[in-house]
């Protein structure tokens, strides 16, 4: 007959138990230990793929009394401790007060011949895959929808000006862009953040939406409305997974940002989007994990989903040939999921598409160096060449406890 016990922790009971306790069934059991006449029982358990855990047992009349328990470092842990260093928190106080500010004053200094209007946060803000920029100068992203019909505005930039004129003043620079109208903040002469506001005409007689482009000094072919969904792709890209799979999928979306920031210039041109990596992201990802029965949990493997996506990008070149330039070259393409459904690397050149494919390459060739190291702080000094310093170095703890030797 089997024993029965009382439950007793001084920390935490590990969730991973649940149901344990029932049948006495310990589980995925790495090891186990008897001390001290069969009174103290030194117990290894693995609650997911990525944890060890050790707990000290005293058995105390029928009384089971958890002492504590240590987590060993993982390549997953050194993955989640590097997302939420370069991740940019959504809540981010500065930058809401920043966006408040600036629509305050919006709605006080705007001319009394604008159109009524409505806005919305939109970019990577919107979608949680916000990392902190290379540059320190953080991106806010505002949509502007004016009641307006753009076929009653032959001249999207009147309507920037709308906003442009109501911001004047402000910070030291006040600016309309093609896409947008930006206000930057600075420090030092030196960039700080700014507040993209993108002006959309919003009651078309199609029932669509379509942004303003061009800028004051624009010729006037290169001032037009141009079709849109902005909150149609925060959409598809929140449903692309959900749960836990989502949060792997904006995890990874993160990282590629953060390697194209480690890897590419900040002074060129030659760099994707970080739009186009998330919609190359939406199209080629797919989450890994496993599944672990006896604990009910379903265990992620980041290294693993990004080298995927990785090896799934270098798949989606072409090889082409440029006549202008008679050269060959590897090219890729990537639609935007709603309209106007364009190709997100249309703009980019030949030899920028080949730049681009060679850092792909690079890329996996540094994965496939780290996956073949045999300790966990050789694999993370590998993968800090690839994102930066912001890469934590771990090392290994033995079941003894021992650090790993170099």
């Amino acid at each position: 007959m089997m024993a029965q016990f009382t439950i007793k922790s001084k920390t935490p009971i590990i969730s991973g138990f649940r149901g344990i306790y029932n049948n006495w069934q310990l589980g995925n059991v790495l090891g186990l230990e008897i001390l001290n006449n069969n009174n103290w029982i030194k117990l290894l358990y693995r609650l997911t793929n990525d944890s060890i855990y050790s707990i000290m047992i005293v058995l105390r009349a029928n009384i089971l009394i958890i002492l504590g328990e240590i987590t060993m470092p993982s390549l997953q842990s050194a993955f989640i401790d590097f997302h939420n260093k370069i991740k940019l928190d959504d809540e981010n106080e500065v930058l809401r007060s920043k966006r408040k500010i600036l629509l305050d004053k919006l709605k006080n200094k705007i001319t009394d011949d604008a159109a009524s209007y409505t806005t919305f946060n939109q970019g990577s803000y919107a979608m949680h895959t916000g990392i902190h920029p290379a540059d320190d100068d953080y991106d806010i992203d505002v949509g502007i929808k004016f009641d307006i019909d753009k076929d009653d505005y032959a001249d999207p930039v009147k309507v920037k000006k709308w906003v442009k004129d109501a911001l004047d003043g402000h910070t030291k620079k006040v600016e309309i862009r093609r896409s947008c109208v930006t206000v930057q903040y600075q420090q030092d002469n030196e960039p700080l953040y700014h507040v993209d506001f993108a002006i959309y005409a919003a009651d078309n007689r199609d029932g669509k939406l379509y942004i303003a482009k061009g800028k004051e000094n624009s010729l006037p072919e290169n001032r037009f409305w141009e079709l849109s969904d902005p909150q149609g792709l925060i959409s598809v890209i929140a449903d692309r997974f959900t749960e836990k799979d989502g949060e792997q999928f904006r995890r990874v979306i993160r990282y590629f940002k953060k390697w194209k920031d480690q890897q590419f210039s900040s002074t060129g041109s030659s760099a994707p989007t970080g739009i186009a990596l998330t919609v190359l992201a939406y199209h080629l990802f797919n989450p890994v994990s496993t599944y672990d029965v006896v604990s009910n949990t379903a265990s992620y493997n980041d290294f693993d989903a990004f080298k995927n996506l990785s090896n799934s990008i270098q798949s989606a070149f072409t090889y082409c040939y440029e006549v202008n330039s008679n050269e060959h070259y590897h090219k890729i393409s990537s639609k935007l999921p709603v309209d106007p459904g364009n190709d997100l690397f249309d703009k980019m050149t030949a030899k920028q598409m080949e730049a681009f494919y060679g850092k792909v390459q690079t890329l996996i060739s540094k994965l496939n160096e780290a996956d073949e190291k045999s300790k966990l702080s050789e694999k993370c000094t590998v993968l800090s060449e690839i994102f930066g310093d912001d890469f934590p170095i771990k090392s290994q703890r033995s079941m003894v406890g021992s650090t790993e030797s170099a």
